[in-house]
């Protein structure tokens, strides 16, 4: 049998001084008495089942970097034990104390006293992490909605772009609700303080840190299927998460190790801190010397079938399949192409770029090149259709208007879609097209040479249709 225990993610807050005092009393009254309490988990130890009071109290002049009580915490703890008080566990600014006695005096009598302790907490502690949690969580979310905009077929194709949004805007949601359920609590406690009534709690919403947890591995499930099919991304991201626990552990044993050395307070949080720093950008910048040196192709699992080397060069060859090649619009007796494709798919759209070239040796050989766009949700469609469009006339702004770069309507009955555009250079029509469809979209880039008929236009429409 064991003599201790622990309770992983409680799910109380420090602040909720009814829910912590009633749920110690009834672990006590099964004989669990709380011993430490840590970030992630409170531990108990073994003890005889009784009936006891506790009680939550905080001293806003203590810290997780102190090497022992603060100036001033060995009296208020002195006080408390006269009164019949006795600390279980401490965290920081948090002191839990319990008592046999049904009618000790309580450790808080005067509500004005109590409520500038708890503000003073809440400013140091909950107060200063949340708004700085909301500010990162904020910038997070409103970048990802700028991709959205200024790049939306890359962005609404890719699960992990979106699921950086999906990740950040609940916890935005969550801290707003957080900060508004604070300032309402202090609006009442100061009331109260003023006209000497208890203090209201401030409850923790179990169910909101569980819903948060249910949410984080959610994305987490949905998100790593994406990266199955490569092996270096994969281990790349389980590395990198390993990598932070890592940091949070070596951080924590920083702090303790420097509080058991009675290291002052500055010197604790310049140590932890630092540690913090140093471990970041090491990590960061061996994740890039690895990318670096093994190139990018192991990160998305995209390997070629050889390569060869020309003018002192090593090129690359692949051999996927792609809906459309060049034999299939003229004849050639050349065959030792290199097609490659690349599509990237989540549920809001699927965008696929696809090049077919000849060898270095082989330039005076024909190339084509062409992206499909297929958007899942249709309001986003106008908006995936304007980042082409967008993205060719990109320069116009620097450049006079007759050398502008622009897509211009065309016939679209030859592709059977419902628009196609044709690019013009400097007032040239240029073999390049944007055929829209009604869940579709494709631009084409036929070799440059080329005299693209009707029929070319409509073998190529069959194709890039049930494409993808």
């Amino acid at each position: 049998m064991k003599d201790t225990k622990r309770e992983l993610m409680p799910l109380y807050s420090y602040y909720d001084r009814t829910g912590i005092a009633a749920h110690l009393a009834d672990m006590a009254a099964k004989g669990w008495m709380l011993e430490k309490l840590g970030p992630w988990s409170w531990r108990y130890r073994r003890a005889e089942p009784k009936k006891l009071r506790f009680a939550v109290t905080y001293f806003p002049a203590a810290s997780q970097f102190d090497p022992g009580p603060s100036e001033g915490l060995e009296t208020y703890r002195e006080y408390c034990a006269a009164a019949g008080w006795v600390l279980a566990a401490d965290s920081a600014q948090v002191q839990i104390f319990y008592t046999e006695d049904e009618h000790a005096v309580p450790i808080e009598t005067d509500p004005a006293t109590e409520y500038a302790n708890i503000r003073r907490c809440m400013k140091k502690s909950f107060l200063a992490s949340y708004w700085a949690l909301l500010a990162v969580s904020l910038l997070q979310v409103l970048f990802s909605l700028w991709r959205i905009w200024t790049d939306p077929v890359d962005t609404l194709s890719s699960t992990a772009s979106l699921s950086a949004l999906l990740d950040w805007l609940p916890l935005d949601l969550v801290f707003i609700w957080e900060l508004a359920r604070y300032y309402r609590w202090q609006r009442r406690a100061k009331a109260a303080a003023k006209a000497g009534a208890p203090l209201p709690d401030l409850r923790s919403v179990r169910w909101l840190g569980v819903l948060i947890l249910v949410w984080t591995c959610g994305v987490l499930l949905w998100l790593l299927p994406s990266y199955w099919g490569s092996r270096g991304m994969f281990l790349l991201m389980v590395g990198m998460v390993l990598y932070m626990c890592l940091m949070f552990v070596l951080s924590f044993t920083a702090k303790d190790a420097m509080k058991r050395l009675n290291a002052p307070r500055w010197l604790n949080i310049a140590v932890t801190f630092g540690m913090v720093i140093v471990l970041t950008v090491g990590g960061m910048a061996g994740m890039m010397a690895l990318i670096f040196h093994n190139g990018s192709g192991w990160l998305d699992g995209h390997e070629p079938v050889e390569t060869y080397e020309y003018r002192g060069m090593t090129w690359q060859v692949y051999d996927d399949p792609i809906p459309l090649r060049i034999e299939d619009l003229v004849e050639t007796d050349y065959d030792q192409w290199s097609t490659e494709a690349r599509v990237d798919s989540s549920f809001l759209a699927t965008h696929g770029t696809y090049t077919q070239r000849p060898r270095m040796n082989a330039l005076d050989q024909p190339d084509l090149e062409y992206e499909i766009v297929t958007v899942k949700a249709g309001f986003l469609y106008d908006l995936c259709k304007h980042d082409f469009i967008s993205w060719l006339e990109r320069d116009n702004d620097k450049l006079p208007e007759e050398l502008w770069d622009e897509y211009r309507p065309v016939d679209a009955s030859p592709w059977g879609g419902s628009e196609a555009y044709q690019r013009y250079s400097a007032g040239e029509a240029i073999n390049q097209f944007l055929v829209c469809w009604p869940d579709r979209m494709a631009e084409v880039k036929f070799d440059w040479d080329w005299t693209v008929t009707e029929e070319m236009m409509s073998t190529a429409a069959r194709a890039l249709k049930g494409g993808i």
